[in-house]
């Protein structure tokens, strides 16, 4: 009788734990970057500041090989972000008419493309006469600002007297950003996600 106790428990135990781990597998919302993976019936995307559509995720949507599978996503409820792919978890119907558990991977790359920065953007800039220097391009904490510093007098000491978010580096990530996560990491919950 004891031995039947444990082994209910144990099986209790685990399937409590694998519901667990499936749940932080998958959700029907997924931040990644600064978009928003809704699985609901489909694959929608939204920008995670303005909440507006972004049609990175319009029809056709493929898998790795390239076959449209939008129609395959109208019994979508989960979806999971793992490199350039969304896992979507849908619930076809098998030759008997019962629904079953089942996945499709979307190619969701070109919703990562990296945008380029031209040089220009982050030239600084320095009038020794006025004692103005302007550093466009300073990273802090996974953010990039502009700073402006001011000359202390004729001293060689500088202060800083402005900064602030530079504007046009607001939605660019370095090229090595998803490598980067030894001191932030704004991707997601999976840190191997993109290595």
């Amino acid at each position: 009788m004891n031995y039947l106790k444990i082994r209910l428990l144990s099986i209790l135990a685990f399937i409590c734990v694998f519901g667990v781990i499936n749940i932080a597998w998958a959700e029907q919302v997924v931040i990644k970057r600064d978009l928003i993976f809704i699985a609901d019936r489909g694959l929608t995307v939204k920008d995670l500041h303005t909440g507006a559509l972004n049609q990175c995720a319009a029809p056709p949507l493929l898998d790795p090989a390239g076959s449209d599978v939008t129609g395959l996503l109208a019994t979508a409820t989960d979806v999971a972000i793992k490199h350039d792919y969304a896992v979507v978890t849908i619930h076809p119907l098998d030759s008997e008419g019962n629904p079953y558990v089942d996945t499709v991977t979307v190619d969701i790359s070109h919703c990562f493309e990296v945008e380029a920065v031209t040089v220009d953007k982050c030239i600084s800039t320095v009038d020794i006469q006025h004692g103005l220097l302007i550093i466009p391009c300073v990273e802090y904490n996974g953010s990039y600002l502009t700073v402006h510093m001011d000359r202390r007098g004729n001293s060689d000491n500088w202060e800083v007297t402005f900064f602030g978010n530079n504007l046009d580096l607001k939605h660019y990530r370095r090229y090595d950003d998803d490598h980067y996560h030894h001191y932030h990491d704004d991707d997601d919950d999976d840190d191997d996600d993109d290595d």
